[in-house]
């Protein structure tokens, strides 16, 4: 017998139809049915998983960043160290240079004095015969009426000074140098009139000249 005649019941397989219990919806098996399942809790769960994993990353990176700056630090402050070390060889250096660069220089200074005397001991030396070669001409070139109070040798340059009794005796003693095989270019410096002891007048002169070519050859 069909069991779906009206006012017959099923005898053959249980009935089909379920009592729905108040409050509830009726829910069908089949597989056309989908399933209604809230996702909201495991969205929340992946949210957190992913904000933890991106914290993570986060103080990983922030700590490799911490330690390089600390690392350059260390770098920088190691060269900074060995480059003051240099820094304060070289000022090091330096004074010791300078100390001895005056060292030198006094050295030098020493050295020329030395040979400036030495070369004037041996001109001197050499030049002997030439001193008295002037002393000589000197005297033989003199006037009456002059006499000399300092003489002065420069090099081939001689400076007189002396006393005449008139200004005629000094252009007489000019004249006589003029004439000399010893001197030459005879050269008036400066002549001042003084009062004597006996009262005269006198004449304070300077005179000076050269040694000639000749006298230099000689000596």
């Amino acid at each position: 017998m069909r069991a779906d005649r009206p006012g017959i019941a099923c005898r053959t397989r249980p009935c089909a139809v379920h009592r729905v219990r108040p409050g509830r919806s009726r829910l069908r098996r089949g597989p056309n049915v989908i399933a209604r399942t809230n996702l909201l809790p495991w969205r929340q769960r992946r949210r957190d998983r992913q904000r933890r994993a991106f914290a993570a990353q986060l103080g990983v990176v922030f700590g490799a960043c911490v330690c390089l700056v600390g690392l350059a630090s260390v770098v920088l402050d190691g060269r900074i160290g060995r480059q003051d070390a240099r820094n304060r060889f070289l000022v090091a250096s330096i004074g010791e240079l300078e100390q001895r660069t005056d060292e030198i220089e006094r050295i030098r200074q020493r050295t020329e004095e030395t040979l400036g005397r030495v070369q004037a001991l041996s001109g001197l030396r050499h030049d002997r015969t030439g001193i008295a070669r002037i002393f000589q001409e000197l005297a033989r070139t003199v006037v009456p009426g002059i006499h000399y109070t300092s003489l002065a040798l420069r090099g081939t340059h001689i400076s007189v000074q002396g006393i005449a009794r008139t200004n005629t005796d000094v252009s007489a003693l000019m004249r006589s140098v003029e004439a000399s095989e010893q001197f030459e270019a005879p050269r008036l410096t400066g002549i001042d009139e003084i009062r004597g002891n006996i009262g005269a007048d006198q004449a304070a002169f300077e005179l000076i000249f050269s040694r000639s070519a000749a006298n230099g050859r000689d000596r």
